[in-house]
């Protein structure tokens, strides 16, 4: 006979709206479900100190005092046919080990959605990437799928890149869920809280490449390969960027935000996106788990015209953004920047850049992993956009994939 008694009944969970208490628990939840700290300046940053909400747009279910569940939203400004809007990307979902597979989930996006759905303000709309597992959750409760946004990896070390990929060695927050390599989530679906497998590429994840150490002569031969490969590289990364004197190439330490807005003012692409403003990026380059470089490229000594942010994570960098963002308006200025960048941080294993961000990726040997080579090495991460209207005067659940114009600065984390 089934053993009703074996967890506790949901009802005697509450589910209500974050409160300031709530802080340090939520921090503490979020080490033990996602494995990693995270600072109170952090949280400050991301919830507390949006500049696009007036209060913290998080939902707790709490049990006899203990928070057990978090369904959290980043808000952004979401530029939709020359007008602002904003929306909620779900984020950082979270439920004890000891309280999952009880609808816990479900029953904090309900109580979200009667929270903000009925209400004439902000938000206007939400859009998430949700994985596999995740996504009945969110299509059960109205979300409508957009289509697939690509991401693209550029090995540098081929060995190391092997062992980093297949190891999972990147592993920040995704969009709404645990981690996986380049910070794609893996969480909780409708009704359960569902951890996908491990990946298994066939490699050995203890030595690179499979090689055993002690047999030098092996080694030897992947070190020589993997230094002919970079070298090779760098070599075509020269070869296809033929503007070496026509814009010079400034390195900021601390993106400067009013140059960027500069820029982006200048092409401002049709696609929705998150509107950039000289707020907007010191605002999003200020998250305390990152560190930022901005690269922009000068024409005639004077004029920006065109620039690059990339984030380190580990052994892997990522390319964050690229400006403008119609990249066809400066596509060789962008080119001179990424060959730059390229050869700047060259001793990273991998580099990856997600949606429209490189004029042509493989240009400089960026491969989607959703195809060979790649995908017999790592899981695919590329990302269903999911979005839902929340009443506002566009349609967004209507929209395709090619009307949005993304890059990793318009995910929840980067």
């Amino acid at each position: 006979m089934k053993d009703l008694t074996s967890k506790p009944s949901t009802s005697s969970c509450r589910v209500r709206p974050f409160e300031p208490s709530d802080r340090a628990a939520l921090l503490g939840l979020y080490e033990q479900v996602f494995g990693r700290e995270r600072s109170v300046d952090w949280f400050r940053w991301k919830f507390e100190d949006n500049p696009y909400t007036d209060h913290v747009p998080i939902i707790v279910t709490e049990r006899d005092g203990d928070i057990v569940g978090c369904r959290a939203f980043f808000a952004q400004e979401l530029r939709i046919d020359g007008t602002e809007r904003v929306a909620f990307q779900p984020c950082d979902t979270m439920v004890h080990p000891d309280h999952r597979n009880e609808g816990l989930f479900s029953r904090m996006n309900e109580y979200a959605l009667e929270r903000y759905a009925g209400t004439d303000g902000p938000p206007a709309c939400c859009f998430n990437f949700p994985n596999e597992n995740s996504k009945p959750g969110n299509l059960k409760h109205g979300w409508r799928e957009i289509g697939t946004v690509p991401v693209y990896y550029r090995p540098q070390d081929p060995i190391g890149s092997v062992k980093a990929l297949t190891d999972g060695e990147d592993g920040p927050e995704g969009s709404d869920g645990a981690a996986t390599p380049d910070g794609f989530d893996r969480s909780a679906s409708g009704e359960e809280w569902v951890v996908a497998d491990e990946f298994d590429s066939g490699v050995d994840r203890d030595l690179p490449g499979g090689c055993d150490p002690s047999e030098g002569a092996e080694t030897s031969v992947a070190d020589a390969l993997a230094e002919m490969i970079t070298s090779s590289q760098r070599a075509g990364d020269r070869l296809v960027t033929d503007s070496d004197g026509e814009f010079d190439v400034v390195r900021f330490e601390t993106p400067p935000a009013d140059v960027l807005e500069e820029i982006y003012r200048r092409s401002i692409p049709p696609g929705i996106h998150t509107n950039r403003t000289a707020e907007f990026y010191r605002w999003r380059c200020a998250n305390p788990a990152h560190t930022y470089t901005a690269y922009v490229a000068v024409r005639d000594g004077e004029t920006p015209v065109a620039a690059l942010i990339c984030s380190e994570v580990d052994e892997h960098l990522r390319i964050v953004e690229t400006l403008p963002r119609e990249i066809g308006a400066e596509a060789t200025a962008i080119d001179r920047l990424l060959a730059t960048v390229l050869a700047d941080r060259s001793d990273n294993h991998y580099v990856t850049a997600f949606g429209e961000t490189l004029p042509s990726p493989l240009q400089y040997r960026f491969y989607p992993d959703t195809r060979f080579p790649l995908s017999t090495l790592i899981r695919p991460s590329a990302r269903t956009l999911l979005a839902r209207d929340f009443g506002g005067a566009d349609a967004i659940e209507e929209t395709a994939v090619d009307d949005w114009a993304l890059s990793r600065l318009d995910l929840d984390t980067s």
